[in-house]
């Protein structure tokens, strides 16, 4: 009896915490034929809600706060570009940049098409600025920084032509070896 006594306590409370969450989960879910007040009413006025956005949009213009309206797109890379820092032959530190280009917005839709030369390009670069001793100063000079970034343009511009509006550095890590 001594041994069943555990094992009956187990299944009870399993019992009790299933009944509870079932339970539980059909209050917390809305019923999928159910529509809140507020949604209904939308349905009625569809167009009150889109002046009621437009008029909100031109307080945050008017105020200077809210999104501003951009002419711009963003090529993000999938992944961060891994540099090594190289200095008489022998590697330095380990630099890790997370890089975006803003470029014109009807270039929008094809500019991950570009993705693969450019990536191929800003690593041959960041390679050369690496070893030219600019890279390794980006953190510490706003002068490396704008060096940088002005050469990444510069190879952007190669590819994607006047399209390319400017490069940012979003993140910069440093291993020091």
């Amino acid at each position: 009896m001594k041994k069943l006594l555990p094992i009956v306590i187990i299944l009870i409370a399993g019992a009790f915490g299933g009944g509870g969450g079932f339970f539980l989960k059909q209050t917390t879910s809305p019923s999928t034929t159910e529509k809140p007040a507020n949604e209904a009413t939308d349905e009625a006025h569809p167009d009150k809600d889109d002046k009621d956005k437009k008029e909100k949009k031109k307080k945050e213009k008017k105020n200077g706060h809210g999104p501003a309206d951009t002419d711009a797109a963003y090529l993000k890379f999938g992944r961060q570009f891994v540099v090594p820092v190289v200095k008489d032959g022998a590697p330095q530190m380990m630099m890790i940049l997370e890089i975006s280009i803003e470029v014109d917005p009807s270039l929008a839709g094809d500019i991950y098409a570009f993705e693969p030369k450019l990536r191929d390009a800003f690593l041959a670069q960041l390679m050369r600025l690496g070893s030219a001793d600019i890279l390794a100063n980006i953190v510490e000079s706003p002068e490396a920084m704008e060096k940088a970034k002005s050469t990444l343009l510069n190879t952007a511009h190669t590819i994607l032509g006047d399209d390319a509006k400017d490069i940012l550095i979003l993140g910069v890590g440093i291993q020091q070896y």
